[in-house]
């Protein structure tokens, strides 16, 4: 459904008064439809020979190589719980700033919405009612639609040596290559070629020279101790790039239909039937008239041809749900994994699935700067503010709107041979826009342990919703190494910050927030890493990263996912295509990762029909 518009002018005068501690606040509408592609269906009928649960990240390239692949003589079909997304596939969520009469950008499309998507009112009809713990953002693309787009590469030693065999990063790399030729990777996204926002990419890269540590292309795998860059995006033309522009679209452009592929939205798979041998049959899933979730739906059940596949492509956390909601998983383990509840053991053994789930943790210290480098913060949410940046968006992909929100990014290795810690900037405060911890002067610090030793188990409610898994610095001893390495990296942070004196802590130890916090302390500084959150409203660490991953893992042994098939072990016909794959947590944003493990998964399940 379109939103209802007052007038541009109308709307950037109301904007300015209203208040923008979340975006909009009540300015946002909530999405109650959403216009269908051109392949879109309203029901399932017959057979399939595919059927894919989810249109994600990974879901949506593998449903474009198998659609290429079959030249159209295979059926097959998408089961998506949100809807079309792009107003290159029918989206039609316009940003409430887009002039009358132009329907060619969705929240979608404009890189600078990010930052009002993830837990803002923006994104908030998109996510994922499942996981509420975290933002799973529904919709064809999913994550890719929503994330920042920073491609980043997992290092060429994982693969090599962490990820079963044939999987190297001679064969992977070729996959990498074939990504970035259809989806563009850039650190200066606006049109013009001048990057945005670059104050506090300006104030801190000469403290990372100054460190030791070199400016290069951080999309690329990482072979030195430490590289920073303004951040490599996804991005063509001013808008926001990916699975969907560079792959899916060409399927779905809101012509003909792609003979052979069928979308159906707003469908949320509920389980899978298997036969005694282990062969899924049919996916039982309910169909909702729009993207709200809290519609109950129509129950209906797609089939599979005999000799049909399942492609499991709902997400690290989704995937191993269903799964395990259909009688798949570790034998032995099912009072862990549904916690309180009397289930029958599972009747499809895999040992692994669900098990060594894992993210990305991070925290943050935002600073207050007042020296000689010209710089604001800025506000995506500030639309009346932002009116000219606006203008000149719309006018070509000029300006902040095309660019995501993060300005900085550094990759180094603390006491390791991989990067293990990440440090990217973004160019505003925290908490109320101009508030305590968000004044004009103000940028943020984000601090993320690359490679956490944490690992959990997908554990399931009595709701049927995934429990918040206990990988953030918990309280064992993986946990708290992670904890010791994490205070030792902002400790490290906040020593080599100090050396520019016209910057001064605002939220982090010693400023406004943790006055009593010595940031010259070890012991305090460990204090803020692991302590209560959040204050004042703002949380500021163990932060969900939503980088999950590891949940059916490929793998040589027992259990997991055969690497030469991609098919679950136990059953006979269902691949598995998402970040649940990845064997080893990714050093890196896994963006990039993910669409290149589903670039050569289409080729390998394709191969099937050879």
């Amino acid at each position: 459904m379109r939103k209802s518009r007052m007038s541009r002018r109308d709307f950037l005068r109301q904007a300015g008064k209203a208040s923008l501690a979340l975006g909009l606040g009540s300015q946002i509408m909530a999405v109650t439809g959403c216009g269908g592609g051109a392949n879109t269906v309203e029901s399932t009928s017959g057979e399939y020979d595919v059927i894919i649960v989810g249109g994600g990240s990974a879901g949506s390239i593998v449903a474009s190589k198998l659609l290429a692949a079959s030249h159209g003589r295979k059926r097959i079909l998408i089961i998506e719980a949100g809807g079309p997304t792009s107003a290159l596939i029918g989206g039609n969520d316009y940003p409430p700033w887009l002039p009358p009469g132009r329907t060619d950008l969705t929240i979608f499309d404009v890189p600078g919405e990010y930052s009002q998507m993830a837990w803002m009112p923006l994104g908030q009809p998109y996510q994922l009612s499942e996981t509420m713990f975290t933002f799973q953002g529904i919709g064809l693309g999913g994550n890719s639609m929503f994330n920042g787009m920073l491609f980043q590469t997992n290092p060429v030693s994982l693969f090599d040596n962490q990820w079963p065999s044939g999987w190297s990063w001679a064969e992977m790399m070729p996959y990498f290559q074939h990504v970035r030729q259809l989806v563009p990777v850039t650190n200066t996204p606006s049109t013009n070629g001048v990057p945005q926002n670059s104050g506090p990419a300006t104030i801190i890269h000469p403290l990372y020279a100054a460190n030791g540590w070199v400016e290069g292309d951080t999309s690329q795998p990482v072979s030195v101790p430490g590289i920073y860059s303004r951040p490599y995006v996804a991005v063509s033309n001013g808008r926001r790039a990916g699975p969907i522009s560079g792959y899916f679209a060409q399927y779905d452009a809101g012509g003909a239909p792609s003979k052979g592929l069928e979308i159906l939205p707003f469908s949320k798979a509920q389980s899978i039937d298997f036969d005694a041998h282990g062969r899924a049959r049919a996916v039982n899933y309910l169909r909702r008239p729009s993207v709200d979730q809290s519609q109950s739906g129509i129950a209906a059940t797609a089939r599979l041809k005999r000799d049909g596949l399942l492609v499991m492509s709902a997400g690290a956390l989704i995937t191993p749900r269903l799964l395990l909601l259909s009688g798949v998983g570790p034998q032995g383990l099912e009072a862990q994994i549904f916690p309180g509840q009397s289930r029958p053991p599972f009747a499809i053994d895999n040992q692994t699935l669900g098990i060594g789930v894992f993210d990305h943790v991070m925290t943050m210290v935002s600073y207050s700067y007042s020296g000689s480098v010209p710089y604001s913060a800025y506000n995506y949410g500030d639309y009346a503010g932002n009116a000219a940046d606006i203008e000149n968006y719309l006018a070509g992909g000029i300006g902040p709107y095309a660019q995501y929100q993060p300005v900085s990014i550094l990759n180094y290795m603390l006491n390791s041979d991989v990067p293990n810690i990440e440090i990217f900037l973004n160019p505003n405060g925290v908490g109320t826009p101009g508030g305590t911890y968000y004044p004009p002067n103000t940028f943020s610090a984000w601090l993320m342990l690359l490679n956490p030793s944490a690992r959990g188990m997908i554990t399931i409610d009595a709701s049927g919703n995934v429990i918040h898994p206990d990988i953030y610095l918990p309280n064992t001893p993986d946990g708290q190494a992670d904890a010791a390495l994490m205070t030792q990296a902002v400790y490290d942070m906040i020593q080599l910050f100090m050396q520019n004196t016209d910057l001064t802590i605002l939220f982090g130890p010693g400023g406004l927030s943790h006055p009593d916090l010595d940031p010259n302390s070890l012991t305090d500084v460990g204090e803020y890493v692991t302590g209560p959150s959040p204050v004042d409203g703002v949380y500021f660490n163990r932060l969900t990263i939503n980088h999950f991953g590891g949940t059916a893992a490929l793998s040589s042994g027992d259990g997991g996912v055969d690497p030469g098939t991609l098919i679950l072990r136990g059953t006979e016909n269902v691949a598995v295509v998402d970040a649940s794959l990845i064997p080893t947590i990714v050093t890196a944003h896994p963006i990039g990762t993910i669409m290149a493990v589903a670039d050569r998964a289409g080729d390998i399940l394709s191969s099937r029909w050879d």
